[in-house]
């Protein structure tokens, strides 16, 4: 949940359902990411990932020495 690029990987690879390469941890990503809930969790947590910085830019701009 803290690394977006890990997320959108396994997000990635239960969407293609080649998740069964991965053997056992597959069989953990698809029990926990294949649900309505674990979804809606990896989509808030992106979103979440998405915003922070985006949030962040006006304050960082008005600290920035021109």
């Amino acid at each position: 949940m803290f690394n977006p690029i890990d997320l959108s990987r396994i997000l990635l690879l239960l969407q293609l359902d080649i998740a069964a390469l991965l053997g056992y941890t597959g069989a953990v990503f698809q029990k926990f990411f294949g649900t309505s809930m674990g979804m809606i969790t990896s989509i808030a947590m992106l979103s979440v990932w998405v915003v922070l910085p985006v949030l962040s830019i006006p304050g960082r701009a008005r600290k920035k020495d021109f």
